[in-house]
């Protein structure tokens, strides 16, 4: 396989509108329907290259409209007279895979695309019936996708299109061989599109098997941190950590936030915390089943919940609108994993923050995660609180008082002086939480 860079100039001379991206007619239709009127990076470097028939690889920020980059072109090339599959796209999650068709059904609203979702956690019924219905475009996770093929529900000798999203995540999951077999059953004459963040060395040989002479552009470099995301971290006893979380709550009480943790023990704990001090909050994590994990989502989306805690099943791919602020609860194991919880906030140019709880035993993660990272991660500092009412007990690095520090907010100069914790943990009297 030989592969060919966007070069600078390229970038440079970029479309700044979407009616110069050679769409379909009713494909800019919607796109304007919906509300884009500029296209990301992404979007103008690989919509062109898409609509003229290449392979592509597609190496991006998270956040950065990649889903528009690929669906749009796609669609626009389909023989919609047609009711085979022509189209697929395969997703590491159920949560990415459910979104990616939302946005295809949006953006084919004026071609009347028909499309279907083939997702595990779900009775197959309801999917085997969308695949006889004649759906054009196919979106699911590998899993179910192979079996629906095995099961010969699900025919691709008409398929003209095949995308991999998030394909570093399939990879990390354990997916790339379904892929591989999922891609045989494709015809040769396809075009292919391959999105991710990374390229590691099994993602290269892949692209190599399946791609014909594939084109690369790139937004990022590595693992790169989205530029207007603020980064804090704050050192922590272990047994402060949920006091420590529930002021940086009360302090921004109007704000959507997604609190990260490693287990899914961690998560259920504190859903059951924050619901019994009153914070409207919801969990995502793996031992739910599918129907629940998607009203969660779809009650977080539409501001019913504004606390979403979860484990990295969350981390890739969740197109959330409106996240102003990513904690992490717990530090994790490694960088690429904090990357994309952060970039849950922070999306599409809006500005967002991004705040790290560190305990003395996850130092050592710490210690890595900042040496690699291309972007300083600040100290968040408290104040003393000046109300009269105990703080927090003491951050372990704290070399002030024994009187610790408190939270909140605070005047001139930065962060600080906000709200106290009301004492022995509790919540202050009279925080007002969210609504």
């Amino acid at each position: 396989m030989t592969t060919e860079k966007t070069s600078e100039a390229d970038k440079e001379n970029a479309p700044t509108r979407f009616d110069q991206l050679g769409l379909h007619p009713d494909v800019l239709r919607a796109i304007q329907d919906l509300g884009f009127e500029t296209p990301t990076p992404i979007q103008a470097q690989a919509i062109p290259t898409l609509v003229e028939g290449h392979d592509l690889i597609g190496k991006a920020e998270t956040g950065t409209g990649k889903t528009l980059a690929f669906v749009a072109p796609m669609i626009g090339h389909m023989d919609l007279t047609r009711v085979s599959v022509q189209g697929l796209v395969l997703c590491p999650t159920r949560e990415l895979a459910q979104q990616v068709e939302e946005s295809a059904k949006a953006l084919g609203q004026h071609i009347g695309l028909k499309t279907a979702l083939l997702v595990g956690g779900v009775h197959q019924s309801g999917q085997i019936m969308k695949l006889r219905n004649g759906a054009q475009l196919v979106v699911g996770t590998p899993g179910r996708v192979l079996e629906m093929i095995n099961e010969r529900y699900l025919k691709l000798g008409w398929t003209t299109h095949a995308v991999l999203d998030e394909a570093d995540r399939m990879l990390d999951m354990g997916f790339i061989d379904d892929v591989g077999k999922i891609l045989e059953k494709i015809p040769e004459e396809r075009q292919t599109m391959l999105f991710s963040a990374t390229i590691p060395p099994q993602l290269a040989r892949l692209s190599a098997k399946f791609m014909n002479k594939p084109k690369t552009v790139a937004t990022s470099m590595g693992t790169a941190t989205v530029s207007k995301i603020r980064q804090f971290f704050l050192r922590v006893h272990p047994y402060d950590k949920e006091q420590y979380l529930f002021e940086l709550l009360d302090e921004s009480p109007n704000e959507t936030c997604i609190v990260f943790c490693n287990t899914r023990r961690k998560v259920k704990e504190l859903d059951r915390l924050l619901w019994g001090r009153g914070y409207p909050a919801g969990s995502l994590h793996g031992d739910q089943d599918q129907d629940t994990r998607f009203k969660i989502l779809d009650a977080f989306k539409d501001g019913e919940v504004d606390t979403l805690v979860a484990t990295d099943v969350a981390a890739r791919g969740l197109d959330i609108d409106g996240v102003t602020r990513v904690i992490n609860f717990d530090v994790p194991n490694e960088l690429d994993t904090y990357v994309h919880r952060i970039g849950r906030t922070g999306r599409a140019g809006e500005e967002g923050e991004a705040i790290l709880l560190v305990t003395r035993s996850e130092e050592l993660n710490f210690s890595t995660i900042t040496r690699e990272l291309k972007v300083p991660i600040e100290e968040f500092f408290w104040k003393p609180e000046k109300r009269g009412t105990p703080p927090p007990r003491s951050s372990y690095r704290d070399s002030g008082s024994s009187g610790g520090r408190s939270g909140g907010r605070g005047g001139s100069g930065g962060r600080g002086g906000g709200r106290s914790s009301g004492g022995g943990g509790g919540r202050s009297s009279g925080s007002g939480r969210r609504r």
